[in-house]
């Protein structure tokens, strides 16, 4: 049964990031019927009803999640933003603050409360300081330096608000969003009115469109990282075979071995990126941009990987050594780790 719903779930996610999320609610609704007591399907079918601009049967899905003990920071962050789009910020407030004290450590959580307690002028100054621990938890995430720039433009505080814009434009220089906002912080300076599309602030709202890319990311990630694991797992354990099979001294056929290995992980990743929805395939590019950690995983992988193809040559040209081989299974196996750590860091990013 565990792996039919997994399905679903990874089927969900990338209708949700391709801007389908209706799709995804209907994927999910029958299979919630077949699997009614599993938590993470009740939030992932919050999300995708938030990204649908449908707070009403989100909050109905959060509450069930956490009636289910599932994920609850995860359900009490989905929750809040459903609370906060039926205009009911009070209780958006209390739910994303219980959501802090279960995973105070967790910078999804800061970066919901700050969004919910910016929509009260009288907590602006609380919802900076909610931002402000959400870059020192992630310094890495474009979102959370976003949500501060945000948060400070509308409590006026403009050099902490372009400082943060900055910054987030530095950890991806592609957000649209982030770009107008600052351009328009430096136009006004002092935002004059309501626009159209902006709050009083003279901001971009998030919808459910910026708050679906988000998502997109976090799935193309979550999608990414037992991809490079399974690369790991075929460079540790053919190193490993090879090693064995050329001690003590290898010959150039073991070594074309190591050059099919290679290949193999190659074709793994190719086949990966053909099947994955077309919209994630410019976001897989830009993940080790986006997440460093991914930047790293890969670059070590591929570290690896010149090690064996390294040692072909050699034994081609007549070397009978096994270092680099070593070398490789050793960058294989800490690659592999990183993704262990990364998958774990990865879940539930919606």
């Amino acid at each position: 049964m565990a792996e039919p719903i997994t399905a679903v779930l990874l089927r969900a996610a990338e209708l949700t990031a391709a801007g389908k999320p209706k799709k995804a609610v209907d994927l999910l609704r029958p299979a919630l019927v077949a699997n009614p007591e599993h938590a993470e399907a009740w939030c992932r079918l919050a999300a995708a009803h938030l990204d649908a601009g449908e707070p009403d049967p989100a909050l109905t899905a959060a509450k069930r999640a956490l009636v289910l003990g599932g994920d609850p920071a995860w359900a009490q962050r989905l929750a809040a933003l459903a609370l906060s789009e039926l205009g009911r910020q009070q209780e958006a407030v209390v739910a994303a603050r219980e959501s802090v004290r279960r995973k105070p450590s967790d910078w999804r959580c800061q970066v919901v409360l700050a969004e919910v307690l910016d929509a009260d002028p009288a907590n602006r100054r609380e919802a900076i300081e909610a931002a402000e621990q959400a870059v020192r938890l992630a310094p890495h995430e474009s979102r959370a330096y976003q949500v501060l720039g945000d948060a400070a433009a509308r409590a006026q505080d403009w050099d902490t608000a372009e400082r943060a814009y900055r910054a987030a434009l530095r950890l991806d220089p592609g957000d649209d969003e982030v770009r107008a906002n600052l351009a328009n912080l430096r136009q006004q300076h002092r935002p004059r009115g309501v626009r159209a599309g902006r709050d009083g602030g003279g901001l971009q709202r998030r919808t459910p469109e910026t708050r679906a890319a988000a998502t997109a990311i976090a799935g193309a990630e979550s999608a990414l990282w037992p991809v490079l694991g399974r690369v790991a797992v075929m460079l540790v354990g053919g190193g490993l075979l090879l090693l064995l099979a050329g001690m003590p001294t290898p010959t150039p056929l073991i070594g074309w071995f190591s050059a099919l290995l290679v290949l193999c992980c190659v074709v793994v990743l190719a086949r990966f990126l053909y099947n994955v929805p077309r919209q994630w395939r410019r976001l897989l590019f830009r993940l080790p941009k986006l997440r460093r950690l991914v930047g790293v995983a890969l670059g070590v992988l591929c570290l690896a990987s010149v090690f064996l193809l390294l040692w072909t040559v050699l034994l081609a040209l007549g070397a009978h050594t096994l270092q680099p081989l070593v070398l490789g299974v050793l960058c294989a196996a800490v690659g592999g780790v990183l993704c262990l750590v990364g998958g774990a860091l990865s879940s539930g990013r919606n």
